[in-house]
């Protein structure tokens, strides 16, 4: 196996490992662990800009602006990465981008709650749920959101396999070997 698969091989395993925490995690109000913290902290800085960058927009698309940040960042970037024929970075964002919707999702279910320990402000969710009037309908929403982050997530992790693949078969041509046959 090359350089290159077997580095994707260990980031395959590494999102293996996150991707069996955030399924046990669901849309639990829990403790994310080390590594999911990190993310979960690249998410809150872009949820936070988001914010800002749509405050101009109305109270609505501020509140909303939040979570559609910080989906869009890594959602961009894994379009970026696609575009320019990346597919491992492409897999990683996308893997990002299903981790965040997750998140994201842990929000919009607590919405009637509210027990999610925020930085200050308002609770975004509460606030946009209750302005369309699908407040009660919380739960059910954020689980539908949690299921996109999971689809997100198994996609990425297609693709990232997929590209192992594609990269181990490159290596086994150019040094000569059938990937089937072994050396010939």
């Amino acid at each position: 196996m090359s350089g290159a698969a077997a580095g994707r091989a260990i980031g395959l395993g590494a999102l293996l490992i996150l991707s069996w925490k955030i399924f046990a995690r669901g849309t639990a109000i829990e403790p994310p662990g080390f590594f999911l913290a990190v993310v979960d902290g690249a998410n809150l800085i872009f949820h936070e800009a988001g914010h800002i960058l749509f405050s101009p927009f109305g109270d609505f698309m501020q509140y909303l602006g939040g979570s559609l940040m910080q989906i869009l960042i890594p959602a961009i970037c894994a379009i970026y990465f696609w575009l320019h024929q990346q597919r491992s970075s492409s897999a990683v964002t996308l893997f990002w981008a299903g981790e965040s919707l997750t998140n994201v999702a842990i929000y919009v279910a607590d919405a009637r709650r509210m027990e999610l320990p925020l930085i200050g402000g308002d609770h975004d969710w509460n606030y946009l749920l209750e302005r369309l009037g699908l407040l009660d309908q919380c739960e059910s929403l954020g689980r539908f959101v949690y299921v996109l982050g999971v689809a997100a997530i198994l996609s990425a992790l297609s693709l990232l396999l997929d590209d192992i693949v594609r990269a181990r078969n490159k290596s086994r041509k150019i040094n000569g070997s059938s990937p089937l046959r072994g050396k010939r």
